[in-house]
């Protein structure tokens, strides 16, 4: 018989470093639906509302609010406690007027950060890879699944960089490049969690990838592989970082 896919169970013990749980508490747990974020970078809506905001008790509350329409996931209603949220999503409970954008921090663990009006209007995404397309266009793919298309003849991109897109319509709004100067943090490694500013780029190597020097603004410095790094600002940073994390 033929393989129908992965599986659709979740044991406690093996869910993603991300996840904040009692691994010991009960055996399963509920597992991402495939969307916009991987597994290992994820963590469930329902999840965000039982034990990270505690806003719900049990996962039935969770659906009864979710199923109201009353959560929106980067500008639209998301009515599935199995959804995805990863990094630079912004969680929005209009009812309560409080928006969230979600960070990474040590361990690599995800966690909320609250956030004004004028910024759950948009997000930052980082460039994963490009490619052209049909008509000469650029099609550039996002860290959250989004795909953003340039006409030919409009500015051109590099890997690495980070688009500031409208929410909810998707629109591009501006872009922030990986140079010297420039706000950025590591979102990966033994580094995760703390921004500061660009100091230099190390150019890869035969043997070597290409290294980012970065001057935490908690103090001292470090180096972290480019795929790594997440800039999030030119001279100053664009969105709200998390308490200690800020120039």
């Amino acid at each position: 018989m033929g393989s129908k896919g992965g599986s659709r169970h979740l044991k406690r013990l093996a869910a993603p470093r991300s996840w904040s749980i009692r691994r010991k508490e009960k055996k399963f747990v509920e597992k991402p639906s495939p969307g916009p974020h991987p597994i290992a970078s994820s963590v469930t809506l329902g999840h965000l509302l039982t034990s990270t905001f505690r806003y719900c008790k049990t996962s039935k509350e969770a659906r009864k609010v979710l199923r109201d329409g009353l959560v929106r996931v980067d500008g639209q209603v998301r009515r599935k406690t199995d959804f995805p949220i990863g990094l630079m999503d912004v969680v929005e409970f209009p009812t309560l007027g409080e928006a969230y954008r979600i960070f990474v921090g040590t361990k690599q663990r995800l966690f909320p950060v609250k956030i004004g009006v004028e910024e759950k209007s948009f997000k930052l995404c980082r460039i994963e890879n490009k490619k052209t397309v049909r008509g000469g266009r650029v099609s550039y793919m996002l860290h959250d699944g989004r795909t953003c298309i340039v006409r030919e003849g409009q500015e051109v991109f590099a890997r690495g960089w980070s688009l500031k897109i409208g929410l909810p319509e998707g629109d591009l709004q501006g872009h922030v490049p990986l140079r010297e100067g420039a706000v950025a943090g590591a979102i990966a490694g033994k580094n995760c969690g703390r921004w500061g500013v660009i100091e230099g780029i190390v150019p890869q190597t035969e043997g070597a990838e290409s290294l980012v020097r970065i001057r935490a603004f908690q103090g001292g410095d470090y180096l972290a592989p480019l795929r790594y790094v997440f800039v999030v600002g030119d001279s100053k940073p664009w969105i709200k970082l998390p308490t200690g994390a800020s120039g």
